[in-house]
């Protein structure tokens, strides 16, 4: 089994883009008719646009598939709901688009480095203490790119077993390096330009992660805590 993960940007996924009017299912057009403006129509374009190739590349099918919006607002393979089949994660940040396609629930975060935020601040909501700690000890570009690799961690994992923002869940979330009994990891992160990317898949992460050449993954192992491993 493989993964699939592709990036990119708005500007060239609207270049390539058919007429939406002809791919768009019911519960898309629904979904994008209730976005209240151009811009946040755009990006749901894009990603179901990009989520369509992604798709159509990993099942290896020469037509793309029809997707809908799940109830959660989660992209969807239409007739593939469920355990079995193929299941795709979707992510926005900073005019680019991330995808990730397999076979078992996967979850996917992108989030850009650039954008100004308090690290330390928004850390209080989503991090545990040791993580906030160690978060703070760092130089502000070295602190960011950690805070980010944490948070993007955190959100995939969330989407790969379907749940939204849960802040309390969040900051009960720890990541240890994959190691012999469990060298795959549920999770990994990469640093892609000025792009933090994770990923997670449940219940483990496959061997091969296809899609971005030259990116090298940080796998991980996810622990509760306060719960068995």
């Amino acid at each position: 089994m493989t993964l699939l993960c592709l990036l990119a940007t708005e500007p060239e996924l609207r270049a390539g883009m058919a007429s939406p009017e002809g791919w768009l299912t019911p519960t898309e057009q629904a979904r994008l008719q209730s976005l209240g403006t151009a811009a946040r129509r755009d990006s749901f374009l894009a990603g179901r646009w990009l989520a369509r190739r992604a798709v159509q590349r990993w099942l290896g099918t020469d037509e793309p598939p029809a997707l809908e919006v799940a109830d959660s607002g989660a992209c969807r393979v239409a007739g593939m709901a469920g355990v079995a089949g193929v299941h795709v994660s979707i992510s926005h940040s900073a005019g680019v688009v991330a995808c990730a396609v397999c076979g078992v629930p996967v979850g996917i975060d992108v989030e850009g480095l650039a954008r100004p935020r308090d690290h330390l601040a928004l850390a209080e909501a989503v991090h545990d203490t040791a993580q906030r700690e160690r978060l703070a000890a760092l130089p502000g570009d070295a602190r960011a790119l950690a805070f980010l690799q944490l948070w993007t961690l955190k959100e995939a994992w969330l989407k790969a077993r379907g749940q939204g923002l849960d802040f309390a869940l969040m900051r009960s979330l720890a990541f240890e390096a994959a190691d012999q009994v469990d060298p795959l990891g549920d999770v990994a992160v990469a640093q892609v330009e000025g792009l933090v990317l994770a990923i997670a898949a449940d219940p483990a992460l496959p061997l091969r992660i296809e899609g971005l050449a030259d990116v090298v993954w940080q796998r991980s192992r996810t622990r509760r805590q306060g719960w068995a491993t």
